[in-house]
């Protein structure tokens, strides 16, 4: 019995067939990673966990902390100690950033941008210090749930008297992201001035800022305001 004998248009369509199936294959693995990369955006990072269910986090320290700050700028220094120093332990920053941050953005803001939607959007905001650096983070809500967007970054201030932020790492979620994004905003001229306005005709002026372990150190200096 004779062979029959294949259809020259075979191949060509096992071709498109094969084509076609890799194209539904490729779909379907880029939907697993979207999937699991929009699953790594909500993921807890491990820093931020350590830091749950901390007693020491109360709003009696984040208004203890504001006294001390408050106490230790207005203070009338002579002359010869204009210099000086202060700490803040990471215990008492984010007692402030927890109970106090949202009410102080609220009275010093105007009225337009304390009823800001963005500013409803920040649930929480917490820091962790090492000698490293800063890992700050803060908590988004959104129409998905929740995002913590948080940096790893390098404080301190230059020689014309700015704040200047280098950052190391940005994140969302577990998600890296380019740290280029940030870079718009983290210039010195974005940052503004690393000087504290007194209102009594002296300035304190923040000359260095200094991660330590689980505290944050500054070099500071009170002087007249006409005074460069």
């Amino acid at each position: 019995m004779p062979t029959a004998r294949k259809s020259k248009s075979s191949k060509p369509r096992d071709r498109v067939t094969l084509a076609y199936l890799g194209a539904m294959a490729l779909v379907v693995i880029l939907c697993i990673l979207t999937i699991w990369k929009l699953n790594a955006l909500n993921n807890t990072p491990t820093w931020w966990t350590q830091l749950d269910n901390n007693p020491n986090i109360t709003n009696q320290h984040g208004i203890e902390l504001e006294n001390r700050i408050t106490t230790a700028l207005t203070r009338l220094r002579a002359p010869d100690k204009s210099n000086w120093t202060a700490a803040i332990n990471q215990d008492q920053l984010n007692s402030w950033l927890t109970h106090r941050l949202k009410d102080s953005i609220t009275s010093f803001s105007k009225p337009s941008t304390s009823s800001n939607p963005s500013l409803s959007q920040l649930d929480q905001v917490r820091i962790a210090i090492n000698p490293k650096g800063l890992t700050v983070g803060t908590r988004i809500t959104h129409a998905q749930g929740s995002t913590i967007l948080w940096a790893i970054i390098t404080p301190g201030t230059n020689d014309q008297g700015h704040f200047t932020i280098d950052i190391h790492k940005l994140v969302a979620g577990t998600t890296r992201i380019p740290t280029r994004l940030a870079s718009t905003y983290l210039n010195p001229d974005q940052l503004g001035s690393a000087s504290i306005d007194l209102g009594d005709g002296r300035i304190v002026r923040i000359k260095a800022i200094r991660p330590g372990n689980q505290r944050l150190e500054f070099a500071l200096q009170t002087k007249l305001k006409d005074n460069n």
